[in-house]
């Protein structure tokens, strides 16, 4: 790869090696692609029309000139504020040697023949859950909670990335022998049936080797009459990721339905059952949970069910009225004065040797990302978030402040 796309702030090569679709058949040139702007929908669009349409043309000229694009304004946002991104990532190791497709793009900005090197497919919104920072599109469960606070979504309870999924399963299928990794997320991904059949597909191949990366609630382990851990022994590269943001009664109110002891206990079994695959917290850090995710880092630790370094902490972005920047002064004097207390707890973690290359310095530099991305002032949003949590908590009848009281002074 030339010098010239790799010291680009604009370029990724996501667009060559990648479509990403939303449950109901959204499609976007990548999960941080902004969500105003896909490219795409499975829906009426075959995966070939919409990897060659004017938009997916359009996006890779300007990548290819070094000219930002509005589908990505999540990255440029992140990496202003030092973040890492999946831009960044994409013109590092992972996607290299595809170069050739970047430099064999037409004048018009087509790509040839679609590519998925990369697979990351929302089959459908089916979920358990109904965590706080997400809606109808992505789970199934806050179907009814949308119609009692906001009224009919106007559209199915359950969503499917194509309402014919045979015939979408049917085009997918004869790229699933290119595919170099997938990231797995939903809906929930450990009960989407669609996740199996490619499993079982890829099984049937001897195709072992395909990178694999997921996102899950962590709440489900079984699908009929296998574990997770059996499909994950099958394959040499398992990342998993628990989406798992506080600990706790804390836990159980941001991801509702939860039940925090069958969270733990399937943690343990994973140890027994499949020690060698990665294992991960993700938290998605918000207004609710910034004070608390210490607590839940450190717990996890001294209880040998997480090693320090394995946590990839991810900023909220949107609804905006969740971003820790709605936080008044003094809240956010608290947050620091914890932030520095468990950095300090880290430390002693410094010198140990990771198996994936990760060190506790990559984990403090996360947490001072978000003291650094916490500076902005959206205060003006507070009101906006008390609104929409007490809304929620009606439906539910719950109370944030008898589960967060060191949110009580937030207004």
């Amino acid at each position: 790869m030339s010098d010239k796309l790799k010291n680009s702030k604009n370029f990724c090569m996501m667009p060559w090696v990648h479509l990403h679709m939303w449950p109901a058949g959204t499609t976007y040139p990548c999960c941080m692609s902004d969500p105003e702007f896909p490219v795409g929908d499975t829906q009426n669009q075959s995966l070939q029309e919409i990897w060659n349409s004017s938009n997916m043309r359009e996006l890779r000229l300007n990548m290819l000139n070094d000219r930002p694009s509005k589908e990505c304004r999540r990255c440029y946002e992140l990496e202003e504020n030092g973040m890492g991104t999946l831009r960044l990532g994409s013109i590092g190791n992972h996607y290299e040697k595809h170069i050739d497709k970047v430099l064999e793009t037409a004048d018009d900005g087509s790509a040839g023949d679609v590519n998925m090197a990369y697979l990351d497919i929302r089959f459908s919104n089916l979920c358990n859950l109904k965590c706080r920072s997400c809606g109808v599109q992505f789970s199934s469960s806050w179907f009814e909670d949308h119609k009692i606070a906001y009224g009919d979504p106007g559209h199915k309870k359950i969503l499917k990335v194509r309402d014919d999924m045979l015939s979408f399963m049917d085009e997918l299928e004869p790229l699933l022998g290119s595919v170099e990794q997938v990231y797995w997320a939903g809906g929930e991904p450990l009960i989407t049936e669609e996740h199996y059949r490619i499993l079982d597909k890829w099984i049937e191949m001897g195709k072992r080797d395909v990178k694999m990366d997921y996102t899950t609630n962590f709440t489900q382990m079984r699908f009929k009459k296998k574990t997770a851990f059996e499909y994950w022994n099958a394959f040499d590269n398992v990342r998993v990721a628990a989406s798992l943001d506080a600990n706790h009664a804390r836990g159980e109110y941001l991801r509702k339905n939860m039940d925090w002891d069958v969270v733990v206990q399937n943690r343990r079994d994973m140890i027994e059952q499949c020690p060698q695959v990665y294992f991960e917290l993700t938290p998605t850090v918000s207004v609710y949970n910034v004070l608390n995710i210490c607590d839940f880092h450190k717990e996890w630790i001294e209880e040998g069910l997480l090693e320090p370094e394995n946590i990839r902490i991810n900023i909220l972005l949107d609804p905006t009225y969740m971003r820790l920047s709605i936080l008044p002064p003094w809240i956010k004097e608290r947050v620091v004065k914890r932030y520095e207390e468990h950095l300090d707890y880290l430390k002693q973690f410094e010198v140990k040797k990771t198996r994936k290359g990760l060190t506790i310095k990559d984990v403090i530099d996360d947490y001072k990302n978000i003291l650094n991305y916490m500076e902005q002032d959206r205060t003006d949003e507070i009101k906006m978030f008390m609104w929409k949590t007490r809304k929620i908590d009606n439906v539910r009848n719950e109370d944030v402040f008898k589960v967060f009281p060191e949110l009580k002074d937030i207004a």
